[in-house]
């Protein structure tokens, strides 16, 4: 396989030399999300002289030579460069409006050569559309007075030789267009000067087969740049001064090295915190990241995105000896993923002192309550939090006010199960070793919780000892013996001590439980006689109240 590759610019590319498009490539397809992409990128070089920005590779074969011209067929990169002679022909066109007539003319070169007869010959010339010539042509012969008696939009229409099928060019005109209006003159010349700076790898093959063959390789199939992987390049692109990006290199391997294989989930949950990524369908994460990041501020990033990546791993892992253990434990063994970016907001507002250690542990406390209702009991979908959760995240992380906090609660309040339907919920939870439909170690699990939070509604303490599970009735004689209102949280040795009494004889053991809703329970039912559904309506309505903000 014979070719030849180089790094070049594209005023280089574009001078000089014809590009044919073949009728049998695919059409022009690029949309504003690549347009705004492009722009961007170009505009963050463009106001920060920065270093130029690169638009990947591209493929060609040499043809030849036309009236003193090289020819190439260009077999990958149409898009780009189709895009390219789309918004210099927009710069040209804004050139001619503000009678900035030389600077149109500097840019004449990079849209129609000159061949060896002087005949001017379009540089870029898809065969399927022949817009993109007619634009190209009608910027060049157009007047500064027409320029501005004539709206982008009716120009472009004008050019337009099908709307079926060059619908795309004439937008990407519009578009440009549009952009290029809010530019002074200067920031116009230097944009200008920014696309033709732009960098790329030039590819050129000697024959037609190698080059579908560097085209086959190029495009083969393969795992796309991941976001973390994106977010590196960006960040050590503008990282500054040059010198010390050994230094970020190193940070960012730190930040790796913290979080392991779950980089991007991380970025995810990053960018939901940080920049309310996911407020719009097509979010993605490194370019919600980037068009909300300074390109002359990536230290201030690099070192926030680190101080997250270690509250994200406590998260994930969370430290015995830290007072968050308890709740981050909870939620690490219930897989509950969607908190995560509303957890990282409040260890950084904790830790920047927006809210003291006792605050934090609260707002936990009604979290973790929360979600055991919300989910674990009342069975409601995580997903159905997505929304909240990213609200108050970014609102609680960029402005922190004890006014969000409890906005934030009251949010999470109204995305409960109705009372009702929670108390249903109980009314088919239950736990028993007996009964083969109530004893799943889940089903337990879930009962402990609730008898927890039961305790922690009627000794107003946050955090209950280990207990083990009493049924009041005995479960082997009846299988709705086994639901949780027939349950108490009771010490072991005293439930050992309850076995094969008769619920009479058991309210006497029960008084001397440290357990308040035990010793309630012994309180309410001297006689050993009690309805469960009616006490699980009761259970709930105890619940409840633990969210009475």
């Amino acid at each position: 396989m014979s070719f030849e590759a180089r790094q070049s610019v594209v005023g280089k590319l574009l001078n000089d030399s014809i590009y044919r498009i073949p009728r049998n490539q695919r059409s022009y397809v690029w949309d504003e999300s690549n347009w705004s992409d492009l722009f961007g990128d170009i505009e963050i070089t463009a106001k920060d002289d920065l270093m130029p920005h690169f638009v990947g590779s591209i493929v060609l074969i040499k043809e030849g030579k036309e009236d003193g011209l090289n020819v190439y067929t260009i077999i990958d990169g149409q898009q780009r460069i189709i895009t390219i002679t789309l918004l210099l022909s927009a710069i040209m066109y804004e050139f001619k409006r503000r009678d900035m007539v030389n600077d149109a003319l500097g840019t004449k070169k990079y849209l129609i050569a000159s061949g060896d007869k002087g005949q001017e010959i379009v540089i870029v010339a898809p065969e399927k559309h022949v817009t993109l010539e007619r634009i190209a042509r009608g910027v060049i012969a157009l007047s500064p007075e027409n320029a501005r008696k004539m709206s982008a939009s009716a120009f472009s229409a004008e050019m337009c030789s099908s709307k079926s099928k060059d619908r795309q060019i004439t937008k990407a005109f519009r578009f440009f267009t549009s952009r290029l209006t809010v530019f002074d003159d200067d920031s116009l010349v230097q944009f200008r000067n920014a696309v033709i700076g732009m960098t790329y790898v030039d590819i050129c093959a000697t024959t037609e087969e190698d080059s579908y063959t560097i085209f086959e390789i190029l495009n083969a199939r393969g795992q796309e740049l991941q976001a973390h992987e994106l977010l590196k390049n960006y960040i050590m692109r503008y990282y500054l001064p040059r010198e010390s990006r050994d230094d970020a290199k190193n940070i960012w391997s730190d930040i790796e090295r913290t979080i392991g294989d779950g980089m991007d989930e991380f970025l995810r949950h990053y960018a939901i915190h940080r920049f309310e990524f996911g407020k719009n369908k097509n979010d993605k994460i490194y370019k919600t990241i980037r068009d909300a990041s300074n390109p002359q501020d990536v230290r201030n990033l690099l070192f926030d995105i680190q101080k997250k990546a270690e509250y994200y791993a406590h998260i994930s892992n969370p430290d015995k000896q830290e007072d968050d253990y308890s709740y981050l434990r909870f939620f690490v063994s219930n897989r509950v993923r969607v908190l995560r970016p509303l957890l990282i907001s409040l260890m950084h507002c904790r830790d920047r002192e927006d809210i003291s250690p006792n605050a934090y542990i609260d707002t936990l406390d009604y979290i973790y309550k929360f979600y055991v209702v919300f989910k674990i009991v009342g069975g409601m979908e995580s997903n159905s939090l997505t929304g909240t959760i990213r609200k108050y995240s970014h609102s609680i992380e960029t402005a922190f006010s004890g006014q969000s906090i409890y906005e934030m609660k009251q949010a999470l309040k109204a995305k409960l199960p109705a009372k009702e339907s929670f108390c249903s919920s109980l009314h088919a939870l239950g736990w028993s070793h007996k009964w083969a439909f109530y004893s799943d170690s889940k089903n337990k699990d879930r009962c402990r919780l609730v008898l927890k939070l039961l305790e922690e509604s009627k000794s107003n303490l946050s955090s209950v000892s280990e207990f083990t599970i009493e049924h009041a009735y005995p479960d082997s004689e009846d299988e709705g013996n086994a639901v949780v209102g027939n349950l108490l949280p009771l010490e072991d040795a005293l439930n050992r001590r309850c076995k094969n009494k008769t619920l009479q004889e058991k309210v006497e053991i029960y008084r001397t439980s440290s357990f308040a809703t035990t010793r309630g329970f012994a309180e309410r039912y001297p006689d050993g006689r009690f309805d469960i559904k009616k006490r699980t309506e009761a259970i709930a309505e105890s619940i409840y109240t633990l969210f009475q903000v």
